[in-house]
């Protein structure tokens, strides 16, 4: 029986990739920004190209394409003589971070209020995302919780309805999950979570005023609480440590 791979390709359209290679490349991104998450990985790190497909054993290829679609979105930086490296989460690139993303998910919040009124179950999403959340926090999985974190604010983006925005805040959600997966470290994962238990709450009274001061709480003051320049330098440390373990053992 023909399939659908077996009919010729339209003229002009042979020279498309496989979308197989397409998904390689993406599990490559994700293998990348995972292991900048959980440490593996520190801002300022050099990424090598060859190191990351030996450790993936897959060609240099999806890994430099993956790279290529990171320095896109700032998650890695390319700097001459010095190769690719992981971004800074220096204190004035993350407020400026922040506070983008602040702006968006005030007026996310503020369109859903308004497209809420009378409809029940319209929060039902992210009350599920959060569930899922609570879950994580419960089992102590830093990176998934990490991961759940980034998810829950980008649908709380998409519930708004402002396709612009949601776009807008997906062009940062690879930055966010490794800053979200560095705060995992160093905050109680159940205190991450009851966060979010607040920023649904305040959707519910729908008090935009109410809704915008908790969510600069949530965004600035939280984030500014925890000390990256200090956490990566601990990690760093921690890390040499241990390769210096592993290479005499």
């Amino acid at each position: 029986m023909p399939t659908a791979s077996a009919t010729p390709a339209k003229p002009g359209l042979s020279g498309l990739a496989p979308l197989a290679a397409k998904t390689l490349v993406n599990q490559v991104v994700d293998a990348i920004v995972e292991a900048s998450a959980r440490g593996v990985f520190l801002p300022g790190d050099r990424i090598v190209e060859a190191e990351v497909a030996r450790a993936l054993e897959v060609s240099r290829i999806p890994v430099r394409e993956a790279l290529r679609l990171l320095e896109s979105q700032g998650v890695v930086v390319s700097e001459r003589y010095r190769g690719m490296r992981l971004m800074s989460v220096d204190i004035d690139r993350l407020e400026k971070i922040l506070k983008v993303r602040l702006a968006l998910e005030k007026l996310a919040g503020a369109e859903i209020m308004a497209l809420r009124q009378g409809q029940k179950g319209f929060l039902a999403p992210l009350d599920e995302m959060l569930a899922r959340m609570h879950r994580a926090a419960d089992a102590d999985d830093k990176f998934l919780v990490a991961s759940l974190d980034t998810e829950f604010h980008m649908l709380l983006c998409r519930l708004s309805g402002n396709d612009t925005l949601l776009r807008c805040w997906e062009s940062l959600s690879r930055q966010l999950t490794i800053i979200f997966g560095l705060s995992t470290l160093k905050k109680s994962l159940k205190s991450i979570v009851a966060e979010h238990d607040e920023v649904i709450a305040a959707l519910r009274t729908g008090d935009q005023a109410t809704f915008d001061r908790l969510m600069e709480v949530h965004i600035l003051e939280y984030s500014r609480a925890v000390d990256y320049a200090k956490l990566v330098e601990q990690l760093r440390k921690l890390n040499q440590r241990q390769e210096t373990r592993s290479g005499t053992a």
